[in-house]
């Protein structure tokens, strides 16, 4: 494969990347603002004093929201472990001919996980979860 070839490859994926991170970060806010009508759903429900079923049916939003937060956090590792995947094939097909520093940084740092954006995640979710399931089924009256 010639630089000409390679580069525009390169590139190439990087758009792609880029694309799916746009994908990704609409997705996340959509699921913040369910996660803030989820809370607020509860909070209306408490108000109202609202029957069993219709803190069931909150409940099952609440958690609906929840999954939907864990799913886009597969999509997500997934964008990135397929671009370093793909950017390191490009570099063993390449040969002699290296890829960018950032593209072989990117593939170096995506070996190692993201644990904090991770548990970032998983904190925001749980505690949204919380935050609108746990005041509708636990009284306050002491």
């Amino acid at each position: 494969m010639d630089i000409l070839q390679s580069v525009a490859i390169e590139i190439s994926l990087w758009e792609t990347f880029a694309g799916a991170r746009g994908a990704n970060a609409t997705v996340f806010l959509a699921t913040v603002v369910a996660v803030w009508i989820a809370a607020r759903f509860s909070s209306v429900m408490i108000e109202k004093n609202a029957n069993v079923l219709a803190r069931i049916i909150c409940t099952a939003f609440a958690v609906s929201v929840f999954l939907l937060g864990l799913n886009l956090s597969g999509w997500i590792n997934g964008t990135y472990e397929g671009h370093a995947g793909a950017l390191a094939a490009l570099d063993m097909a390449n040969g002699d001919l290296d890829i960018g520093a950032g593209s072989l940084q990117f593939i170096e740092n995506t070996q190692s996980g993201n644990m904090l954006g991770s548990l970032g995640g998983w904190m925001f979710y749980i505690s949204g979860l919380l935050i609108a399931v746990l005041p509708l089924w636990i009284s306050n009256d002491n």
